[in-house]
């Protein structure tokens, strides 16, 4: 951030549009609720899903606890959806929580257009953010994601109303305070946000407002205080099983890849070809250079510099502390950004006159929209999560015998089959079962035959057929479960009399090679 001085300030809009606003948001939020409403109820669950079904299905003292300890998080989240599953135990109405969460993220989002990007149609944005597969995800996830969202997008508003609107109110200031103490203790990357919005005060030189935001911040600070003290466990639990980035910049190149997903999202088929994303991604910078230079004449100040300042900042500082924590990140990880770079984004275009302005936000929306309506319709087509255990499940009951174990293939996956599985047989994790005391990735990689042996021995009997069922993903950020290892044990041992392919994953019956081979009964009377 440079030493320019600038006062984005609300600007009230006219009854008229305020009225258009309000009927927007309404509609954007319905279109996402028209979408993530009936693939709440169609989709079957995934192991993170089954997670927080344990961690919040055993009531609000075990619940804060397990978030803790377990799943090394921010307690609140969990604690609210043990309170919410009271209502209803099933896996439905727990996702129907982050339904909600993604549905007023939409629902805030021309507010928020409103005051951050005041030059363009509030419209492109809302229908932008409504329709991303990031968001439409988080929905349908039962985890905390779509909950981060919503309160990186009230933080957003809410610090606007607090600190830059030229009558800034005590409610907001109030609101602003109890958001960051609630954003704390739901997950602890949304500070990162809180501190950029600090550093943007100082850029802006608004000396009385940063008064009031350190006074804010200290009571927040203070409510925080408590979870200081199991911080640095959580961490070290959390990073012990992968490799450290090996540099700053390496990290920043990783955040960059997740957040540039988030804005132009991609099929996973395509992103599965390192070729593929890079030529999108470069035909879209291409484009934006070619605009920029035959628009160089129609640039003006940006009216959106500060969300972009917000979203840099943050950026920068979420880099950074993931590098010196030695932390690993994944895609869903930054969430908290979702919101921040989808109005970055959208700040680009405000730095044009118009026309031109508005017909970049245009082009900018319609990339998105039509990116991101090829992207849920790959995603979601096979109307399961990512391993497809309901049917897996369905199928082991119509086709099993008894007496044939079920070999799951990495442990973790044998949690949604569980829940969905109704047959006779054992099913037996590989290379254990989950436990539920410290969540450590590395207990889930196989590293020799003789583990498989081991599982197999928990289980009574000869079991001279078995089924082995496992995710089409062997590896995790750099952890590999040991794919190689269950390969080369199958064909020294079995001889595959079956496979089915599933959405992610397979499911084999399997012969072990020294077993008798069994002959029809008609044979054996004929003998």
């Amino acid at each position: 951030m440079n030493g320019a001085r600038v006062s984005p300030v609300r600007v009230e809009a006219p009854s008229g549009a305020a009225a258009r606003g309000q009927r927007l948001a309404y509609a954007a939020t319905l279109l996402q609720l028209a979408i993530t409403v009936p693939l709440a109820f169609i989709l079957d669950l995934g192991n993170d899903d089954m997670y927080t079904l344990n961690t919040s299905g055993h009531g609000v003292a075990y619940a804060f606890h397990q978030a803790i300890f377990f799943e090394q998080n921010a307690p609140l989240y969990f604690v609210v959806m043990a309170i919410w599953r009271l209502v209803n135990g099933g896996y439905v109405w727990a996702r129907l929580f982050s339904v909600a969460c993604a549905a007023l993220v939409v629902y805030v989002t021309p507010r928020l257009s409103e005051r951050y990007l005041p030059r363009i149609s509030r419209g492109w944005l809302t229908l932008a953010v409504a329709v991303n597969p990031m968001l439409i995800w988080a929905a349908l996830d039962i985890r905390d994601y779509a909950l981060v969202m919503l309160l990186a997008a009230l933080l957003m508003l809410a610090f606007h109303d607090a600190f830059i609107a030229e009558r800034p109110s005590r409610w907001s200031l109030a609101v602003y305070g109890v958001l960051c103490a609630v954003g704390a203790y739901t997950q602890y990357f949304l500070l990162f946000i809180v501190a950029a919005q600090g550093l943007s005060l100082v850029w802006l030189r608004r000396w009385g407002a940063m008064g009031r935001y350190v006074a804010v911040g200290a009571m927040a600070a203070l409510a925080f205080a408590p979870m200081l003290l199991v911080l640095p466990y959580q961490l070290a639990s959390f990073r012990a099983a992968f490799a450290p980035p090996a540099s700053p910049l390496a990290m920043s190149s990783t955040l960059g890849r997740i957040l540039i997903r988030y804005v132009f999202p991609l099929p996973d088929a395509v992103l599965s070809h390192r070729g593929y994303e890079l030529a999108y991604y470069a035909a879209i910078l291409l484009a934006a250079v070619i605009g920029g230079i035959a628009a160089r004449r129609r640039m003006v100040r940006p009216g959106g510099a500060l969300a972009a300042g917000i979203f840099a900042a943050s950026f920068v500082l979420f880099a950074l502390a993931l590098y010196e924590a030695k932390a690993p990140i994944a895609t869903r990880h930054a969430a908290m950004l979702f919101v921040p770079v989808m109005l970055a984004a959208f700040a680009v275009p405000t730095a044009l006159r118009e026309p031109a302005r508005e017909r970049a936000a245009i082009a900018l929306a319609l990339l998105i929209i039509g990116s991101s309506a090829v992207t849920l319709a790959a995603t979601y087509r096979h109307g399961s999560q990512l391993g497809d255990w309901r049917r897996v499940a369905a199928y082991l009951e119509a086709h099993e015998r008894p007496g044939q174990p079920i070999l799951v293939f990495e442990a973790e996956s044998s949690l949604p089959l569980s829940y969905f599985y109704r047959g006779p047989n054992p099913i037996v994790p590989l290379p254990a079962p989950v436990q539920f005391d410290t969540y450590d990735s590395a207990r889930f990689v196989l590293h020799n035959g003789a583990e498989i042996s081991a599982a197999l021995a928990r289980v009574p009997g000869a079991h001279p057929t078995i089924w082995l069922a496992f995710r089409a993903q062997c590896s995790w950020l750099n952890l590999d479960y040991g794919c190689g290892v269950l390969e080369r044990y199958v064909k020294e041992n079995y001889q595959t009399l079956s496979k089915v392919q599933f959405y992610g994953s397979e499911l084999q019956l399997l012969r072990r090679r020294d077993a008798p081979v069994s002959m029809p009964r008609h044979a054996l009377d004929r003998r």
